[in-house]
């Protein structure tokens, strides 16, 4: 059963598979959004599919760790998934917006120099984690013409929300 909740621009859908809840996220974290709702309705472990998550700004940050406090108050372990370009931004400009959760995957910017293709490509962290340790990105064919696809950012920069999963 998946329970379907709105706040602002945001839904958010919420379902129960065993002692895990799974919530999917699409549209805004703004001033509109209030994640209190959301926060109280999970516990012990929850995967959280932030693909669908366009736009965070300085207010939706603070609801976001809000919240991301709130569970880790309680003991609520959170894996975040194919979260996008705009959550690893606020991410890597502020570390509370990672909080205590894993990045399981993600997206970031990739070019074809060949057909000229821009896309977000997900990254999985484990398959790739060598890589990243390394400060690089892996290489991945286009999908429009099976070319060698680059990383289209500053690997140092982009990668910082994953420096303290990769360490150790």
């Amino acid at each position: 059963m998946t329970e379907h909740l709105s706040s602002g621009r945001l839904e958010i859908d919420v379902s129960v598979f065993g002692a895990e809840h799974r919530v999917s996220l699409q549209g805004q974290i703004d001033e509109r959004t209030n994640l209190d709702d959301l926060a109280v309705r999970l516990e012990r472990r929850v995967i959280m599919d932030l693909e669908k998550v366009s736009f965070i700004n300085s207010v939706g940050v603070r609801e976001w760790i809000r919240m991301l406090r709130s569970l880790e108050d309680r003991g609520v372990f959170v894996r975040m998934k194919r979260c996008s370009e705009a959550m690893i931004h606020q991410m890597n400009m502020i570390v509370e917006a990672k909080g205590n959760a894993e990045v399981e995957s993600f997206f970031a910017p990739y070019l074809c120099e060949s057909c000229g293709y821009e896309g977000s490509m997900c990254l999985d962290v484990g398959e790739n984690a060598t890589q990243f340790r390394a400060g690089e990105a892996p290489l991945l064919p286009c999908p429009e013409c099976n070319g060698s696809m680059e990383f289209n950012e500053i690997p140092e920069r982009y990668f910082l929300f994953l420096e303290d999963a990769l360490s150790g």
